[in-house]
């Protein structure tokens, strides 16, 4: 596969978008087991000022930090025996009151809790939001629907946080550490890369929004939460998508056993409304923003700042979009784009 060629595509595709003002830029790139192309088109920022954009950019990955983050973290403890998909939430998390609710049913979002619930955001620290969510009366019964929420990852962070003390540095030593802690991270503000990073929102509230979580509620557990909290470049996002598709390694270290690797190669929600997968990844689902053309074997996941990753097993490819698609504001139609970007891609590449 000639990924240079299909970068020179890609790029053509959100040009059309960037030029339009639909977006203010975009990172992109087309991964296989060895090879890794990327590019960046646009603008970094447009507020407070116009701001070039690079491929070494960092982008709030939003709910991509479910997947590349608190999944690989889970997937970690599975793997050493801390805890399984059938452990009771409520075995570890004593305040959590559903007894029925296991550590599957929060990775696929069959636990029951509703989308949102924007009464959370009346909690003013990360005890106040855990005790929050404990109270939160479901809306649904568990194992009933797959029900996106960010509640259902908060709660897996919390248990990692249980299980070993300080998430942030355990992502850093099972992830961060092996693609590059430069390129991934937590807190950038904190750590002196705020200028380094790719402005989301224009609130009211909090202006304009750089370097600290977006997300509301991971910025009320202080930037490091299961839900969202990681920001990153996208050579560190095509790192992951590479370690993925080579059998969980990555600069000859092996992250995720091949034994654990095959737990992201099935559907553990037949039946119901979505496809969902260890990670919480959609799994072969046509219904997404990734299009039609996804095949019956394939990870998908977005990031409401304007982020995705798409990995093909069945094509042996992978491509990551980062985008800050709600700088300045909301305005931009992202799924649609998504939708364009990913069709015309496949499309592409099935015709190399």
């Amino acid at each position: 596969m000639d990924v240079k060629n299909i970068i020179l595509k890609e790029c053509e595709i959100l040009r059309r978008y960037v030029d339009r003002g639909e977006i203010p830029g975009a990172c992109f790139s087309i991964v296989i087991p060895k090879e890794i192309a990327y590019s960046s088109y646009g603008r970094k920022s447009l507020v407070p000022k116009e701001t070039d954009l690079s491929s070494d950019v960092l982008y709030d990955i939003a709910s991509l930090s479910k997947v590349v983050a608190t999944s690989t973290m889970i997937a970690k403890l599975i793997e050493e025996g801390s805890l399984s998909f059938d452990t009771k939430v409520s075995e570890l998390l004593p305040d959590f009151r559903y007894d029925d609710v296991t550590v599957l049913d929060l990775i696929v979002h069959t636990s029951g809790y509703p989308a949102d619930d924007k009464e959370y955001k009346k909690c003013q620290d990360k005890k106040e939001l855990l005790d929050f969510i404990y109270r939160l009366p479901r809306t649904y019964k568990k194992g009933e629907r797959v029900e996106y929420s960010c509640f259902n990852y908060i709660l897996l962070g919390r248990i990692i946080e249980k299980l070993k003390g300080d998430m942030e540095a355990y992502a850093k030593e099972v992830l961060f550490d092996a693609i590059g802690n430069e390129r991934i991270m937590y807190k950038a503000a904190e750590k002196g890369r705020k200028e380094d990073c790719a402005p989301t929102e224009v609130t009211e509230a909090r202006g304009v929004i750089q370097g600290e979580v977006h997300d509301g509620k991971a910025h009320i557990m202080g930037g490091v939460s299961g839900n969202a909290g990681v920001f990153a470049d996208i050579e560190a996002l095509s790192y992951f998508a590479q370690m993925m598709l080579n059998e969980g390694r990555l600069h000859g270290e092996q992250i995720l056993s091949r034994e654990t690797m095959k737990l992201f190669r099935q559907s553990y929600t037949e039946g119901l409304n979505e496809s969902r997968t260890m990670g919480g990844w959609y799994f072969g689902d046509k219904s997404t923003s990734a299009g039609t053309k996804v095949s019956d074997c394939c990870l998908y996941h977005t990031g409401f700042a304007g982020t995705s990753i798409y990995i093909d097993f069945a094509r042996n490819c992978a491509v990551v979009l980062l985008t800050n698609a709600i700088h300045p504001n909301r305005q931009s139609n992202i799924a649609l784009i998504r939708k364009n970007f990913h069709e015309q891609i496949l499309e592409y590449i099935d015709r190399m």
